[in-house]
């Protein structure tokens, strides 16, 4: 009973991060657009481009792509080779599925302990046009790794209950 509670609150968490993660990476990508349509915009109809605007659609892009990647983690939607896989053996298939897991929970280690020694590297260096902390945008990589641990959690979990 008490690991049935345990599963339905991971997989309650993971639902509430999923919406947040969604709607964040939605956000970033809107707000990629009307940016770099407004740097278009001041640079041909004015003759002035934004200095700012590269810098913060850069930044929204590079956070809205690393979510997206945690996102893809969850719904599974990676490269994956199904035209190979769909003629194997179950328990073949089984075993390069649980490899291919494998393979990206040490690409998501990966990316939160790089990530936290590039934030930790770049801590007191602001960015140029903003002058936003530089840390700020390294961040984007330990949490995405830390969303794409929890996804496969607990999709794990789920795996096990079902």
């Amino acid at each position: 009973m008490n690991s049935v509670r345990g599963s339905s609150g991971i997989q309650a968490i993971n639902r509430v991060l999923v919406a947040i993660e969604t709607c964040a990476a939605g956000g970033l990508v809107i707000t990629v657009a009307i940016v770099v349509l407004l740097q278009v915009l001041m640079r041909y109809l004015f003759a002035y481009p934004n200095p700012w605007s590269e810098e913060v659609s850069r930044f929204c892009f590079i956070w809205a792509s690393l979510l997206g990647a945690s996102l893809a983690v969850e719904h599974r939607a990676h490269f994956g080779f199904d035209q190979v896989t769909k003629k194997l053996a179950p328990g073949v298939k089984r075993a390069v599925e649980t490899f291919a897991g494998a393979v990206v929970l040490l690409f998501a280690l990966i990316l939160i302990g790089t990530g936290i020694a590039l934030m930790d590297l770049t801590m007191g260096e602001r960015s140029a046009a903003l002058g936003l902390p530089v840390a700020l945008v390294y961040a984007a990589a330990p949490v995405s790794g830390v969303l794409m641990v929890v996804h496969m959690v607990a999709g794990w979990v789920a795996e096990d209950a079902g």
